[in-house]
This record gives C-alpha cells, structure tokens and sequence, in this order.
C-alpha cells in the first residue's frame, strides 16, 4: 500500500471516528438504560453496597459517581457522556493497533474503519453505558497480551498488563469473558513460542497474573452473587428465555439492521464470508467471534445490543475478507489494477456507510428510528413495533427538563405518560397513576414508540379538552401537557368534565 492512500486513510479514520462520536453528543435526554447507569447510593448508603444491588457490573456506576463530583446534578450531558465517547474513540486506535500487529496495517485501517462506522458501536459510544468500557478493556487485554507474544520488552509485562484490562473488561460486565478463546489461543501461542524460558518459569508467567485477575475478580463478584436481588434474577431469566409474546423476540439481524440500515449487512456478510479463504491466518478471530454468537445466537432468547461483542472479530473478518477479494482481483486482473479497483469499491462502501450513520445519529431532522427519513432512493425508521426495541444513542430530545419543571411546580403526588417510565420517573419525581394523575404528559415519537396509551379517561380528556402546556423542537411539537382532575373517566364526566 502506497504511503499516500493510507495516509489519507487514517486521516479518514480519525475525522470519522471522532465525528461520529463526539458531535452533537449532548443533543439527546438522557434515555432508558443510560438512566439506570447514572444511579447513585441513597443518603446513608455506602458504595460497595450499592454496587452489590445492580444488574451490571460496577465500572459504570463508579464512572457516574465520579462525575458527580465535577458536577452534581448531570445537567450537562456531553460532559457526562464523555467519559464513555472517549473511551469509544481509544477503543478504535487500540483496535487499529491489535489488529496491525497480527495482519499488517492495510488490514487494520479497513477493520478500524468499520469499526469507526459501524452504528452499533456508534450509538454505545454516544452514552453512559459499560458497552464503549468493556470494549476498550477487552481490545487492550488483547492488544497487551499479544504485544507480550511480539515485542521483546513486553514479554511479561504484557502478561500482567493484559490479565489487569481484562479484569476491568469483565468488571465493566459479563460480556467481557467473550475474549476468552482468543486470549487462551495467545498465551498458549506465548508459552509454546518462549523456549528460552523453562516451562515452570513459563507456567508461573501466565498462572500468577491469572490468579491475581480471579481474585480481583472474585473481590467483587462473590459478594455480588451472595447479595443477588430477585429482580435481577428475574431479570437476568426473562433476557434468557424471553418473554411470552406472538410477535417473539426481535432478531439479531433486527438489531444489526435498525443501527446499520440499508447496505451495510450485506457488505458484512459477503466480505466476512470471503475471510474464509484465508482460514489459515483468521481462524483465531474465529474462535473469538465463536463463542459470543453460539452464546447469544442459541443460548440466549434476547441478545439486544450484546451483538457488539463478535461484530467486533467480525470487523476484523470484514478486512481479511477485503484482501481476500483483492487476492481473487490480483489473479484475474493483475496486481496494479485490482488493488486500485479494490480500494477504490471499498472507499466507496465506507463513506456510504459512514454517511448513513452521520444522517441516523448526528443529523437530528427527523429524529431516526422514530420518525422516517430519506436516504437516497430508501426510506429508513419506523421499525416494527411489535418487538421490544434496544434503541440506544439515536437522537432524541423532548425538553424533559422544562416538562419536569413545569410538572412539578404544578404540585400533585402522580402523573401519566405515554413514554418508558424508566424515563419519565428521572425527571418527574411522581408515581405514575392514570386514575389519580393531575398531568398527562404527552410524548410525541416517544420511545415506548406508544402513540396514544390506551385507555378510556387519557383518551376522553386529550379528545375534549386542549393541553396547558406544548413544547416544540425545530418548528416540531414533541410534548403536550394536559392538566386533568382524579378519578377514572366515569367519575370525572359525572363531575361534568
């Protein structure tokens, strides 16, 4: 690869990946899950008991904690949210540099660069969430353990260095036990390959810095486990085997295409299938990608957006994928035209695609997947509603915090919303009760994607009477506030409502 096309390459790789990531970063509410991560201990509460009574693992909490104490009430989002951009932005230059040190550095500007493009990773970054930390963690433990296998002067501090980030993999969240196959193959690789040692000096190498990662581990998760909430049980159970519904559960392929619309599935499917002719040199990313899709794919009802965990190998399949066509190209054209002809198709693909994610997570006009926007020839949004939807890091702003101030200095002990509650209670510190609620607060586009909520009395009163309160976002009404007395719907028309 001449100097100047990869030059420009990387400098491509850098613009998108910080684009992508860091404008517009505090344009949306704070959503869903990211709420659950920005919980803190209640008066009198210590830490470490706090983090015992969560679902995830604890590095989110004390990231959030943290940045409570630079500004206490999380009003400024971007600043909140960029602990975790910026960890997804490391995560693509230590990505680049793992995946140069074992196939070259062509391979690793095209795997970090549908790294850099891919929604999924996109959306996780743009969040408080472990995704964009168990990412990074996992990616370093890798890139360290395989430094310690290469470079001289990494050969056993990168054993300490790589165990270390993989602990904080793991203690971000469960997912980061999926790098397992891939670790296991680089220390067997290390410990066949350093001759020079004696095979205890060896084992000893690689079992102390094991043994000091599970303990560190167990510190945490044996209390954790000891102290397990029923609702997280629960929790944990209904993601497993799922829930009862005619509709079922959404796909992965669902999930992949609602962050990646239009192109993108087929680009991955056909130049990670191409990566087999070079099973040689990829089946450790294989392995690798293995273990997290039999474990999501056939074990778990629900895998949501924990598919990042082997579409991160599968970018990696993409770049083999990609030299592998280039190779076909070389023997039916010559070496000078194809890689040109290659190059030049995949450049194509890249900023397509780096496009589209621009318009679905940075450009909010309309707000996508809740509204419909046109790209091109295609109309993209409006998913299929009968699936629970994992929408993370898409734009999304309805003025909650001047809906919760108006609300509130209104008074009243309930309310009424046709949005998640796992939003709505983060900014109305009410309890949600449609028969004794004296506000409806209406969402429009919501992300409970429930136009209307169905019932009789929410129905009568938004048919009948106007609302007390319309906020608007870019000449858009998204909220309307109705003020409604107690009681259901019988009781409130025989008062003469």
């Amino acid at each position: 690869m001449r100097d100047k096309p990869f030059l420009i390459g990387m400098g491509y790789l850098a613009a998108a990946t910080l684009w992508l990531r860091l404008v517009n970063l505090g344009y949306s509410d704070y959503q869903g899950d990211e709420i659950k991560a920005l919980s803190a201990p209640m008066a009198g509460q210590g830490l470490f008991d706090f983090l015992l009574e969560q679902r995830k693992g604890p590095v989110q909490f004390l990231i959030s904690y943290l940045m409570r104490l630079v500004h206490p009430t999380l009003d400024n989002r971007t600043l909140t949210r960029l602990p975790f951009a910026l960890a997804g932005i490391a995560a693509v230059y230590f990505f680049y540099r793992l995946v140069e040190l074992h196939y070259g550095r062509r391979a690793a500007l095209i795997a970090s660069l549908f790294l850099a493009i891919n929604g999924l990773f996109i959306g996780l970054a743009r969040i408080v969430q472990y995704q964009s930390i168990v990412i990074l963690f996992s990616i370093l433990a890798l890139y360290c353990t395989s430094l310690a296998l290469i470079e001289q002067r990494w050969k056993v501090y990168g054993l300490y260095t790589g165990m270390l980030c993989w602990v904080g993999a793991v203690l971000a969240h469960f997912d980061g036990v999926f790098i397992a196959p891939l670790m296991i193959y680089l220390l067997a690789r290390w410990y066949r390959e350093n001759k020079g040692l004696d095979a205890r000096r060896r084992f000893l190498h690689i079992a102390i810095p094991a043994l000091l990662g599970a303990l560190a581990l167990a510190a945490f998760y044996v209390p954790y486990f000891l102290s397990l909430q029923e609702s997280t049980q629960q929790y944990w159970w209904l993601r497993i085997a799922g829930e009862e519904s005619e509709a079922g559960e959404p796909s992965s392929l669902f999930t992949f295409t609602l962050y990646n619309p239009l192109l993108a599935i087929y680009v991955y499917a056909a130049l990670g299938a191409l990566s087999l002719v070079r099973l040689r040199q990829s089946y450790p990313v294989w392995l690798w990608l293995a273990l997290p899709w039999i474990t999501l794919e056939l074990l778990i009802s629900d895998p949501g957006t924990h598919i990042y965990t082997y579409l991160l190998p599968a970018c990696i399949m993409v770049a083999l994928g990609t030299e592998a066509l280039g190779d076909i190209f070389e023997r039916l054209i010559g070496e000078r035209i194809s890689w040109t002809s290659v190059l030049a198709l995949v450049s194509l693909v890249i900023v397509f695609l780096s496009a589209v994610s621009h318009l679905i997570f940075i450009d909010n006009t309309p707000e996508y997947p809740w509204e419909e926007r046109s790209i091109l020839l295609w109309t993209v949004g409006k998913p299929d509603t009968r699936y629970r939807l994992w929408v993370f890091g898409f734009p999304y702003y309805r003025r909650w915090e001047e809906v919760s101030e108006y609300v509130t200095q209104g008074g009243g002990d309930y309310y009424a919303t046709n949005e998640n509650k796992s939003i709505s209670s983060y900014w109305v510190p009410y309890l949600f009760d449609i028969n004794r609620a004296g506000y409806y607060i209406h969402i429009y586009y919501p992300q409970s994607f429930r136009e209307r909520l169905a019932d009789d009395k929410i129905r009568y009163w938004t048919k009948n009477y106007p609302p007390v309160s319309t906020y608007i976002v870019k000449h858009k009404v998204v909220v309307e506030i109705y003020s409604m007395p107690p009681g259901g719907v019988d009781e409130i028309k025989s008062q003469g409502y």
